[in-house]
Formats: C-alpha cells, sequence, structure tokens
C-alpha cells in the first residue's frame, strides 16, 4: 500500500475480510500461538516469536463496525483480552475480544497499525525486550523497549469468520449500468427488515445482523421463545393455529427448524440472505417499520420474556428505532465490503438516488411505514393536524417516502379492512369498540364475521358474562360484512398533504369507504403515487378484482399480489397484469413476500418432485446460482420453498422456467415500473 495513494482510514477499512499475519516492526518476528499457562481460554495466548511468516499465526479480520475488529487465528480463536489486562486466545466474541485500530503512514510506504481493546479500553503494546504482548507494566511504567504499532503482513490461507453462503459465481460482467437505461430487475414492495424491533422487540427471534456476527444474529431462539418454543404464542398462533405447538428452537450452525416458509416469528433478513437475492436480480426494496400497539401490550403482558427490558410499544417510538437500526444495518453491511458507501445495502429518498445506487451495481433500499395508530393517531391518542403535519415532516426528513394511513385496526385517519378473530380483538382493545360494519355494496365481497367475543365468545358460561357486560357483538352471520367507517377529516389532510410531498399512498388494509375515498382524491388531483402492495384489499362480488384496485392501476399506481409457489403466484400476477395492460403505463406487475411481517412465505410448488428447479441455474444475467447454505444446512427451493429471503433469486428462477415470458418480463420489470410511478408522484401527476 503506498501512503500517499490511501488514507490511514481507508488503510483500516481495507482492512475488513483480509488474511494477515502481525509483525513486530522492531524485531521483525511474527505473533505466534503459544501455552502460557493458567485456567483462562485453556492457558493460549500470543506472543512474538523468532521464525518466518510462513510459521506466522495467520489472522482474519471481520468488521464489527468501521475501525471496529474480531481478529480470528485458524483455530477459530480470537486475539482476546480478559480483566485485569490480560492477552489471551478467546473462544468468543465479545466486548473483550473487539478491537478498535488505527493506522499510521510508515517510512516504506505502507502503514503501521495499532490495537485498542475495547473491553479495556487500552492499548496494546509489545516489550521487545521479553517479546511480551501487554497493556501496561507496574514495573515498566514509561513502556521503555516497547511499540504500539505493527505492520501487517497479507497471506491467503486463513480461516474465515462463519458467515453464511452467498452461493452464487457473479456474472462476467459488473452488475452496473446507466441511470438512463431502463432498470432490469425486480423489486419487492412490501418487507419488514426491522421487524425484530417491533412487539417490544421479543416477539421475532433473530436479527439481520450482529456485530458479533452470526452466531449471534441468527442463535437458539429460546432466550425469546422459550423450551420448544412454549413462548411463541403469537408465533404458534399465527402460523400453525395452535398456541401449544411446539419446535426445536436451534439456530444458526444447525437450523433444524427454523427458518421455513410457514413459520412467521423468526429471523428471514439476514444481511447475506438479502445480498444473495440482490445478485440474483433483486434492485429496490421497500422495507415498511411496522408497529401494533396493541399486539405489543399483549406480548409484553404474557411472554415473560417481554418482562425484562422490552422495547417501547409506542408506535412512533419503535418507528424511530427502527429507522436507526436500518442505518446501523447500512453501516454494518459498508464495514464488511471496506468502508463508507462500498456495501450493496443503499437507502434511498427519491427515484434519483434509487437509479443512481442501481447504476452502480447496488441494491437501493426505501423505507415506508406500516402502523395501526400513524404518528400516534390511535382512537385513544391526542392527534390533530398540527401533530400530523409534525410527524409527517419528521418522518419524510428522516427518508421515509411510503406510508399506511390506516394499518389492521380502525383509527382516527380512517377505517380498516374487517378481519374476524384476534383482529377483531384488537380493534376492541385499541378503540373501545369492535368492527361496527353494514352490508357491503354491490360490487363488494366483504368478510365473514363471527358472532361473539372472538375466541371466547361461544364458550359456556363466559358466553353469559360477556352477554351481560355488553362485550358480545353480534353479527348477521348470514351474509358478508363491510365498516361502516370511511376516511376522516384528519384522513383527508394527511393524504392531501403527502400528494403534496410527492409520497406513495398505501391502500392495503383500507376498509372499502376509505380506500375510495383516498382513490378519489387522488384522481381529483391526478396522482400516481398509490400502491396495493401485497393485495389486501376487498375482492369484488364474485371474486375478481375490485374496481377500487383496477382505479390504483388506472392512476399509475403499482399493483402486487402477495407471493406463493411460481404456478400459483402466474395466475395471481396475471389477473393485475390484465388491468395494467389497459393503461398507458410500464407492464410491469411485482410480487410481496412481507416476509417477517405476521405472514407465511410461498410453499415448495406441488409438483417438483417430477419437475424440479434444477441447481445450480444459471440466471438472465449471467449469475450462477447453486443451493445456498447456512452453517449445517442446505436449502433448497424444491423441499423447503422460500424458507428465507435468499431464496428470492431461486424463486424467480423458477417464474422464469415454470410461467409465461408475459408473466417473468411483468415481474422484471416491475422495479422500473416502481420507479417510474414514484417518478410520476414527485412530479405531482
Amino acid at each position: 500500500m503506498n501512503a500517499h495513494a490511501i488514507s490511514p482510514e481507508d488503510a483500516v477499512h481495507d482492512l475488513a475480510q483480509g488474511c494477515f499475519a502481525i509483525q513486530s516492526p522492531a524485531t521483525g518476528r511474527f505473533l505466534q500461538p503459544f501455552h502460557q499457562g493458567g485456567p483462562i481460554d485453556n492457558g493460549l495466548s500470543y506472543r512474538f516469536a523468532d521464525g518466518p511468516v510462513t510459521q506466522a499465526e495467520r489472522f482474519f479480520f471481520k468488521p464489527t463496525s468501521f475501525q471496529n475488529y474480531l481478529i480470528t487465528g485458524r483455530d477459530g480463536r480470537f486475539l482476546a483480552t480478559h480483566l485485569p489486562g490480560l492477552i489471551s486466545a478467546g473462544t468468543a466474541a465479545g466486548n473483550f475480544a473487539e478491537w478498535k485500530i488505527s493506522a499510521q503512514a510508515d517510512s516504506q510506504g505502507g502503514h503501521l497499525f495499532s490495537f485498542r481493546g475495547n473491553a479495556l479500553n487500552m492499548t496494546l503494546r509489545h516489550n521487545t525486550w521479553r517479546q511480551t504482548l501487554y497493556f501496561f507494566d507496574l514495573f515498566n511504567p514509561w513502556n521503555w523497549w516497547s511499540e504500539n504499532r505493527f505492520r501487517l503482513v497479507a497471506q491467503s490461507d486463513c480461516t474465515p469468520f462463519p458467515e453464511a453462503e452467498l452461493n452464487v459465481a457473479d456474472a462476467p460482467e459488473p452488475a452496473t449500468g446507466s441511470v438512463d437505461l431502463p432498470i432490469r430487475g425486480f423489486v419487492d414492495p412490501h418487507t419488514h427488515i426491522t421487524s425484530y424491533e417491533f412487539m417490544g422487540g421479543k416477539m421475532m427471534a433473530g436479527k439481520p445482523f450482529h456485530r458479533w456476527g452470526i452466531q449471534t444474529a441468527l442463535k437458539d431462539s429460546s432466550d425469546v421463545h422459550g423450551p420448544r418454543g412454549a413462548l411463541d404464542i403469537i408465533g404458534n398462533l399465527q402460523a400453525y393455529g395452535d398456541v401449544n405447538f411446539r419446535y426445536d428452537t436451534r439456530g444458526y450452525p444447525d437450523f433444524p427448524f427454523w427458518p421455513n416458509y410457514k413459520q412467521q416469528s423468526h429471523m428471514g433478513y439476514y444481511y447475506r440472505w438479502i445480498e444473495r437475492a440482490h445478485k440474483g436480480g433483486l434492485k429496490l426494496m421497500v422495507s415498511h417499520l411496522v408497529e401494533n400497539e396493541v399486539l405489543c401490550n399483549v406480548q409484553k403482558t404474557i411472554n415473560p420474556a417481554s418482562w425484562i427490558n422490552p422495547n417501547s410499544c409506542n408506535t412512533m417510538e419503535s418507528v424511530d428505532l427502527q429507522i436507526r437500526r436500518l442505518h446501523e444495518m447500512q453501516a454494518y453491511i459498508d464495514a464488511q465490503a471496506g468502508g463508507p458507501g462500498e456495501g450493496f445495502f443503499r437507502l434511498v429518498s427519491s427515484p434519483a438516488q434509487a437509479r443512481s445506487v442501481i447504476a452502480d451495481g447496488k441494491m437501493a433500499v426505501l423505507m415506508g411505514i406500516e402502523v395501526s395508530e400513524l404518528f400516534n393517531c390511535g382512537y385513544k391518542d391526542q392527534c390533530s393536524e398540527a401533530t400530523i403535519e409534525a410527524g409527517l415532516q419528521k418522518a419524510h426528513a428522516a427518508g421515509v417516502r411510503v406510508l399506511y394511513p390506516v394499518h389492521r385496526l380502525d383509527n382516527q385517519l380512517g377505517g380498516a379492512r374487517l378481519e374476524d378473530g384476534l383482529i377483531n380483538v384488537g380493534n376492541w382493545l385499541s378503540t373501545g369498540h369492535f368492527f361496527e360494519t353494514e352490508a357491503c355494496d354491490a360490487e363488494t365481497r366483504g368478510a365473514w364475521m363471527t358472532n361473539g367475543f372472538p375466541l371466547i365468545g361461544q364458550v359456556p358460561v363466559l358466553k353469559q358474562i360477556l352477554d351481560l357486560a355488553g362485550a358480545n357483538p353480534y353479527y348477521d352471520e348470514s351474509r358478508p360484512h363491510c365498516n361502516v367507517r370511511g376516511l376522516t377529516r384528519l384522513g383527508n389532510y394527511l393524504v392531501n398533504r403527502m400528494i403534496d410531498l410527492g409520497m406513495i399512498i398505501e391502500i392495503d388494509h383500507m376498509s372499502n369507504k376509505t380506500a375510495a375515498a383516498v382513490m378519489d382524491i387522488v384522481d381529483a388531483r391526478n396522482y400516481s403515487g398509490v400502491v396495493s402492495s401485497h393485495s389486501h384489499m376487498n375482492r369484488d362480488r364474485l371474486g375478481g378484482v375490485h374496481e377500487l384496485t383496477r382505479r390504483i392501476a388506472l392512476a399509475g399506481g403499482v399493483l402486487a399480489p402477495y407471493n406463493s409457489a411460481s404456478t400459483s403466484l402466474a395466475n395471481d400476477i396475471s389477473e393485475y397484469l390484465d388491468v395494467v395492460e389497459t393503461t398507458p403505463y410500464l407492464h410491469a406487475v411485482p410480487f410481496a413476500t412481507d416476509m417477517s411481517g405476521l405472514g407465511s412465505q410461498a410453499a415448495p410448488r406441488s409438483d417438483t418432485a417430477v419437475n424440479p428447479l434444477v441447481y445450480p441455474f444459471t440466471t438472465e444475467s449471467g449469475v450462477i446460482v447453486d443451493r445456498q447454505k447456512t452453517g449445517n444446512r442446505v436449502f433448497d427451493l424444491n423441499t423447503d420453498g422460500v424458507a428465507h429471503y435468499g431464496l428470492l433469486p431461486d424463486h424467480l428462477q423458477d417464474i422464469r422456467e415454470q410461467t409465461s415470458d408475459r408473466i417473468y418480463e411483468s415481474v422484471m420489470n416491475s422495479a422500473e415500473g416502481y420507479l417510474q410511478m414514484w417518478e410520476r408522484a414527485q412530479a405531482g401527476q
């Protein structure tokens, strides 16, 4: 390295994923393992010793953040510290194994590096007389015969730090392009990368990244879900319909149960899985910050794991935390790639910025908010035009460009699309009333609602008590229902202000009355920034596409069905594409995963036993993709479905092979279609 060509700061960033021997500039000796005795870390440590570089320990440098590293030898041991101020060959990642590294240009055109132990907050030194490593020496307070900067000599035979594999071979040509050319690739318009922080941060096990690596990020989930998942109450009920469902909670490296396509309470967005999806054709993600105060408070009450240090259930405080987490994730990925701006994961707040990122061969990530009490406008909150405006400006300044005015439950902005059972209980807890209904209009298929307090209202004795208390709602079970509530005055204000700011309005989860009122505003203002990102709208009376859904496409908005196996997904995409093809807009229909958002994923195709996706396969851009391996588990779309986000390239290839060109092209046009919609919204069209 030339000191004039690279700054000391960049020299530290460039150590990421590197393999080095550590050399003493004063003596020329290299750091080697040795047995120093004692009970700590089996008496193993490191010292500078005579011998050529071939006898030196090879250290792998794994970033934990900018300028901070875990340093591991070929046996997986850590260059580590321990109290009162000693160095050892540690066995676990953590504060005592983390080093802050700085660099200084040397006289040979390279750099020398210093290592500061973060747990002890002291700088590593080498006594060149005794050949020992130390932090402080009571008998040598002036640090005679010592040095605190070292030379790193590049090597090639390290043991890499444990990590999920990509199992892809990049195309011969780099995946870069021009901002002036249409984007080829797909958008996932509905994801929840940060859902591990919602419901108090104690419902979703696992994280998309962790400074101590995959062994911590995807560890055994029993600390949150209890032994055999006994405390995973919401996850077991949502995915399996049984609070008594039990499973093996072990995570990395074995993953005997999770991740799988059906479960809903474990992390599916580990950052390397997202990177694999990007290499397989994903160009743009919309990551919705998600919270539900009712479910959060239920979770904090019934799950003992949530009784200790849970996150706030306040909706907007949770959103603020999740915004910070996305920025931390971007920085972590940058650190892995060699410094600020180097990672594939780029947060964007404008379509022009997204096009620039994608042209640079990286993936654009757009932030949205999907919550039931947006800007703290739940029924029991103090909500006004002033508080909405303040919340809107804060979210916009933070880079949020997509909003759900209504989600799951009625709020002071509008009525929600009806759902029976647990969601009706949630509406009662949030608003003080169960969903109030009426007969649907002649064009709309409504929801079937059940009499009595949901889940327990028909239990003998309890039914009589609830009847006397007036807490057992009555619904006409002979017909479907629609919500009586529509867009409110405050909701009208929010929608118009979103249009003023060129923001994208999510229609899913709105009642028919709310959605119709929003679309009236959209049409009156000739606005395109409107989407149904995971097909959560009412169908028409015959089960077809509702007129409100058609109006989204006619306005220039985006329609996306919820993901499923390729052959069934083709029918859902085709249904929307039939509508889109009648408009002057790009024929683009993506699909939405909604992973880690209390929704299951695409199951294996039913005929894979006789007609499997064959591995390895080559994508249209020339990327060779094999089965994904994480730890000891190998994932195969044919048997696992979309078990985690890294299976999206496999799923996309299955769409390519098993459906028509019309369907595949609509998906591969979808990133461009979404950006064109966003550009029209920003232009006020």
